[in-house]
């Protein structure tokens, strides 16, 4: 299945506006080293791949790695074998054909969107015992890839992603904050929440203690946003965005796109952009160079991308595989 599909659905859904103050930069500047520096091949950098049939989302904690399946399961992968050595079903509904996306990781554990008769909710699960610890049902949007955990908890879109709810750490409690706009994706860390409205071409700034709306930018379809200490990075249909944390546009990659089929991630201060064919791309935020591509040795399907164990990790949900590739 292709991941995201809600970004192509037109949606007019106009919601009051907020007190925030809007930045654009329609004249942003265009990076000078847009080629990348060093080219690589799957083949040279492959160091396995793991059948995961249906594989979509991917974290990692508790040593291992874990994959969100599009049929609601949860699936770890040791990384010391390259093998898989468990999974967890966590979709409950009788509707074979209902499922979402997402998945996210503390130190808490981990938590997977979770589909049931009477909705969309998330799923905590304890990777040591592999047991689901709770069930909150949220009302979560399908679109919603990353369930960011960021000061009080749980960050998920809800209220048809007119709202974004935290779900508290220990009590589970739900507390939503109105967005003025439809937001298909959030990204947060520390006490900062951003989300995005490819629809309406907004990103939105909350303050994660109070979930008071900050600040706010006029983007061309926003899609995945991710947090670095150098801002916040986000997909559009310009190529990749790099905003300072009052959403002021700095860089644009005008030849970078995730797109619908693709993914975003930020190791430590690095940027990787995996392209809907499976090309992946890494950015030294601090220089603006783009310093690496990686080519798949055939284009891949939709898929996501994690940096964990020291290697890249990418699904491939129709060919049903994780890649594992070398770093460097």
């Amino acid at each position: 299945m292709s991941r995201g599909w809600g970004w192509m659905v037109a949606v007019a859904l106009v919601l009051g506006g907020c007190s925030a103050t809007e930045s654009s930069s329609p004249s942003a500047p265009v990076t000078t080293s847009a080629a990348p520096e060093t080219k690589a091949t799957y083949i040279e950098r492959r160091q396995a791949v793991i059948p995961v049939t249906n594989g979509d989302g991917l974290v990692a904690a508790a040593g291992a790695v874990w994959v969100k399946t599009d049929d609601g399961r949860v699936v770890r992968i040791d990384p010391a074998t390259n093998r898989v050595t468990g999974e967890i079903k966590i979709d409950t509904t009788s509707d074979e054909n209902q499922y979402c996306q997402g998945i996210g990781a503390d130190s808490s554990g981990l938590w997977a969107c979770a589909t049931a008769d009477d909705g969309t909710g998330v799923a905590q699960i304890d990777p040591n015992t592999r047991r689901i610890v709770r069930r909150v049902a949220v009302g979560k949007v399908f679109d919603q890839l990353t369930l960011p955990l960021a000061n009080r908890g749980l960050w998920v879109l809800t209220s048809n992603g007119t709202q974004a709810s935290v779900v508290e750490s220990g009590t589970a409690k739900v507390t939503g904050y109105p967005l003025g706009a439809r937001c298909l994706q959030l990204a947060a860390k520390d006490d900062f929440v951003v989300a995005t409205s490819s629809t309406e071409g907004k990103v939105i700034a909350l303050d994660a203690t109070s979930g008071a709306v900050t600040a706010q930018a006029s983007l061309p379809a926003p899609r995945i946003a991710v947090l670095a200490s150098t801002g916040v990075w986000v997909d559009t249909d310009d190529g990749l965005t790099h905003l300072t944390g009052e959403l002021a546009v700095r860089t644009v990659y005008r030849n970078l796109r995730a797109g619908a089929g693709g993914d975003l991630v930020a190791a430590g201060d690095t940027i990787f952009v995996r392209a809907p064919d499976g090309t992946i791309t890494k950015i030294e935020p601090n220089t603006g160079r783009v310093v690496e591509q990686i080519t798949p040795d055939e284009p891949l399907t939709a898929g996501s991308l994690l940096v964990a164990f020291g290697s890249l990790w990418t699904t491939s949900s129709d060919e049903g595989t994780v890649t594992r590739l070398r770093l460097a």
